[in-house]
Parts: C-alpha cells; sequence; structure tokens
C-alpha cells in the first residue's frame, strides 16, 4: 500500500510539473513561446522609420525606408545581402518634385527583376501626390528611378502577379466615406515609357483598375478611418486585404476565366481583429500572416479552417530585444534561401515604431528594429 502511495505522490507531482511546464511554455496572451521574436536587425537613425520588405531570387532581403520620425535622414530601400549577413543602403528613395520628398513603402520584385515600391506622399500632401516607382536594376545595382503609376492618394501595400501590378490605396478622403482601395494595374499601361493615372476617387467605382473598394468604422478612442492596407494572392490567386483603421479583413476571389469578382468580408469583429496592416502568404500551411500594429501582435488566417489566431503578441516594447513594437510589415523568408539559419521557415516581421493614437506602442523610441521568427 505504501509503495502504491508513494507511486501515486510521484505521478501527481510529475503531472504538477508537467504542468507547469506547458505553462512556462505559453505567454501572458496564450502564445506559444517558441515562436517569441528574436532580433534580426537594428538600423540606427539611418533607417529611423523602416516598413516594406522584398525578396529577390538569391534571397537577399530588401527594406524600405520612409523616415517620418526623423526627415533629417533620406528615405532610403536597404539591401540585406544573405552571403556576408549585412545591411547597407541599396538606393535613395526618388523625391517628388512638388514636394522634396521621398517616402518608399510596400517593396515587390517584378518577373523582369525591377524593383517596385509604393511611394507614400501622402504625409507630405494629400492631394494625389502618391505614386507608383519602379527601380531599373541591371547586374544588381539600381540604375534609375521613375513613376510607372499617378494619382494615388496613399501608396501603401504592392503585389506583382502574371502581367499586372496590384496595389492598395489606404485613403479616399471623400466626403462621410471612410473608403480603401485596391488596385490592378495591367503592365502594358505602363510600358514603353507611359505613366497610368488612377481616377478621382469619386469616381473608383468606375475605374478600369479599381477591383475593390473597402469600408471603415472607427472604433474606440482611436477613430482612424484608415481602409485597405496590406495585400498578398494566396496561391490559387485569390486576393487578401483588411483595413488598418478597424481590422475588417477581405477576400477578393479569382474567378475561372482570371478575372475577380465581389470583394468579400471575412471577419469583420473588433474581438478578433481590430487593425490589419502588413500581410504574406504562407504556402507550407495555406495561411495569410497578419500584422497587426495596435496590439504587437502577430496573426494568421487559416484559408482551410476560415479562422483567424493568434501566432504572437506582446506588451509595448522598445524592441531592443527583437519583441514587436508596432508590426507593419511581415515576409516568409523561403527556407531554400535562409543562408546559414538553418533548414525552417522564418517570419521576419518590420517594427513601424512611428505611434498613431490607441495603439499599444506608446512611444517613438531610439531602437529601429526588424524582428525574427522561427517557423
Amino acid at each position: 500500500m505504501m509503495m502504491n502511495r508513494t507511486m501515486l505522490v510521484m505521478v501527481g507531482l510529475a503531472a504538477v510539473i508537467a504542468g507547469q511546464s506547458a505553462f512556462a511554455g505559453v505567454n501572458k496572451y496564450g502564445c506559444d513561446e517558441q515562436y517569441r521574436p528574436k532580433l534580426f536587425a537594428q538600423f540606427g537613425e539611418i533607417a529611423n522609420v523602416p516598413d516594406g520588405l522584398a525578396q529577390d531570387k538569391q534571397g537577399n532581403i530588401y527594406c524600405s525606408a520612409p523616415n517620418y520620425q526623423d526627415p533629417n535622414h533620406a528615405a532610403v530601400i536597404l539591401r540585406y545581402d544573405r552571403k556576408v549577413k549585412s545591411w547597407a543602403p541599396f538606393v535613395a528613395a526618388l523625391r517628388h518634385p512638388d514636394t522634396g520628398f521621398g517616402a518608399p513603402m510596400g517593396l515587390e520584385f517584378g518577373e523582369d527583376g525591377n524593383l517596385y515600391y509604393c511611394d507614400n506622399q501622402y504625409f507630405a500632401d494629400k492631394d494625389y501626390k502618391s505614386r507608383i516607382m519602379r527601380v531599373t536594376i541591371k547586374d544588381g545595382a539600381a540604375q534609375r528611378i521613375e513613376p510607372v503609376i499617378e494619382n494615388v492618394k496613399l501608396a501603401n501595400a504592392i503585389r506583382l502577379r502574371g502581367n499586372a501590378l496590384y496595389f492598395t490605396d489606404t485613403f479616399g478622403d471623400v466626403k462621410e466615406r471612410h473608403e480603401g482601395y485596391v488596385y490592378r494595374v495591367p503592365m502594358t499601361a505602363f510600358a514603353d515609357g507611359k505613366v497610368a493615372r488612377l481616377l478621382p476617387k469619386s469616381q473608383a467605382g468606375s475605374d478600369p483598375f479599381c477591383l475593390g473598394i473597402t469600408t471603415t468604422t472607427p472604433f474606440g478612442t482611436r477613430q482612424d478611418t484608415a481602409g485597405a492596407d496590406g495585400m498578398c494572392f494566396d496561391k490559387k490567386g485569390n486576393i487578401y486585404t483588411g483595413n488598418f483603421g478597424d481590422g475588417t479583413f477581405y477576400t477578393i476571389p479569382i474567378n475561372k476565366d482570371g478575372s475577380y469578382g465581389e470583394i468579400e468580408v471575412l471577419v469583420k469583429d473588433l474581438n478578433i481583429s481590430s487593425c490589419v496592416d502588413g500581410i504574406c502568404y504562407y504556402p507550407k500551411k495555406n495561411w495569410v500572416f497578419i500584422a497587426d500594429s495596435e496590439k504587437n501582435a502577430i496573426r494568421y488566417w487559416d484559408i482551410d479552417a476560415r479562422q483567424m489566431k493568434v501566432l504572437w503578441e506582446n506588451d509595448d516594447s522598445d524592441g531592443s530585444d527583437g519583441l514587436l513594437d508596432q508590426p507593419c510589415e511581415v515576409m516568409v523568408w523561403k527556407e531554400s534561401r535562409c543562408f546559414g539559419l538553418g533548414s525552417r521557415d522564418k517570419l521576419i516581421v518590420v517594427n513601424f515604431d512611428f505611434t498613431f493614437p490607441g495603439l499599444r506602442n506608446s512611444e517613438n523610441d531610439k531602437f529601429h528594429t526588424i524582428s525574427i521568427i522561427d517557423l
């Protein structure tokens, strides 16, 4: 009987220890500690507001920095050389002739080998000064920068697929309409030196380039009216986007003939999602990763389960230890391109750290960082 009691006690202790170990592996928000972000880059003032991400065919990483916090440091696109594991300026952003300001945000490489980016002029001039730019690249070096699409309000996210360029425009500034927009512009529209132009936002519904319009409902203390922000495709070609201002998450389904259907709401629930910033597709899991700038979180939409879940969330942070500090962009660094970082995929997360009212990030601090999460 004593032996049985002893064994029962030991079993009980083992259960308690196991429970404590399991609990120790979860943070206060219920997130698995295996996904705790680590520090990947700390730029200093050269990139005091980092934003967009892209990767080339060699697995080198590019990060845009509009540098809103300290414009004395010119806006720049940086490149991480995966072989030597170091960052260096790739190209300075082209300044707008009217504002004298350059502001690269979303980045994406095209099949032509050139780098395209969103030039967000909205914080300098709201009168349709934003543009989509092309950086012509030869032998790995930038040759020139030129606009390919004009008459944009707030150029934000950008993707290229097939023979077209897709991007989001986050504000419309149409009276009593809190809208955001998703555009598709065929490459032929800006071929041979041409520049494509959007219609004014009051006519967006009849703009042949406009695929969908989002609507934002301001809430709480934030009262943020920002619309469509991040954007990505899944493996079938369906588009996903979401509102920065209220977290509504959408899809624009692709039809069998390659055209796109009407925009559809997937999530409209502040308890599940209240802010959608940059997003990217993860084909291995059939997930869409989402940067939640409001709550210092990374969420993901499980396409198969049709559910929104949380990968990681943390308190207000200065980001110096790699924790999230107003995450604005996410990108899966493909395992075949991860030089010296093992065989597992990595999620790269840019921390914008340029706070807006109502966000968990309370201070524009001196650390300007990128985080990395082992998937």
